[in-house]
């Protein structure tokens, strides 16, 4: 029943008690010729006699539909959990002689990121997702470049940081979804590592952490193996 329903229904009750009560007036009123009072009287109890499954039929259907009122009120709170999602992006130039950081875990590769932290990309996304679903912020918010201290820093110190303000907020972490794009090294033989590494740092089973990774296909600065990049959705819920 939609929420149209109640006006609609109240209408239509109203309407019927108007016309019960026209006629029990017009039984009352109407000139009878020979009909005494006794006989108006004996109508008026046939009458009311007759309309008390009416009554208690009009007042059973209101109490079902406020019922069902309720029922739905009740099932539509308890089907929709304060569920929240946000994104991340990050992109890192990538420089010969440079540890490539992904996830926490270094693979062995010629290259490396340039970052004011690790350049881990993958854990800067995830951070700005978790605190876009948070809606608390960006990474640059709360680790800016310009701060000396986190100069060449662990990013899984930043995952961390955001696991302590999601707590604080009453966010639990229910999924994180991660796309890598990278021409080269193949990165899934190191997943399982990441999962492990990203999901001690966030509190988490690493069955909360689904992990992927793409080439370019040779297109743009990451496609000539120039740069690395990392997309990521998180979904949160509030306890």
């Amino acid at each position: 029943m939609s929420m149209n329903s109640r006006p609609t229904a109240k209408a239509l009750f109203f309407w019927i008690a108007i016309i019960f009560l026209g006629v029990m007036l017009w039984k009352l009123v109407s000139p009878s010729g020979t009909a005494t009072s006794q006989t108006r009287t004996g109508d008026w109890t046939l009458l009311l006699l007759n309309a008390a499954p009416l009554i208690l039929l009009m007042g059973f259907c209101i109490f079902l539909i406020r019922q069902m009122q309720r029922g739905r009120t009740r099932f539509a709170g308890a089907a929709s959990p304060a569920a929240r999602t946000g994104i991340g992006y990050d992109l890192h130039r990538l420089e010969y002689g440079r540890p490539l950081m992904v996830g926490g875990v270094e693979i062995p590769f010629d290259k490396g990121p340039i970052g004011h932290s690790d350049g881990d990309v993958l854990a800067h996304a995830m951070c700005d997702a978790l605190f876009g679903a948070a809606g608390l912020g960006d990474i640059g918010t709360h680790f800016p470049d310009t701060d000396p201290k986190w100069k060449g820093a662990n990013s899984l110190l930043f995952l961390e940081h955001a696991r302590k303000l999601l707590d604080e907020k009453r966010f639990s972490i229910e999924h994180v979804d991660a796309i890598v794009i990278l021409e080269k090294p193949k990165l899934g033989p190191h997943f399982p590592k990441m999962r492990e590494a990203l999901a001690r740092a966030l509190g988490l089973s690493a069955d909360h952490i689904h992990l992927k990774a793409k080439t370019n296909e040779g297109v743009d600065a990451v496609g000539r193996g120039e740069a690395i990049a990392a997309h990521v959705v998180a979904t949160l819920s509030q306890r």
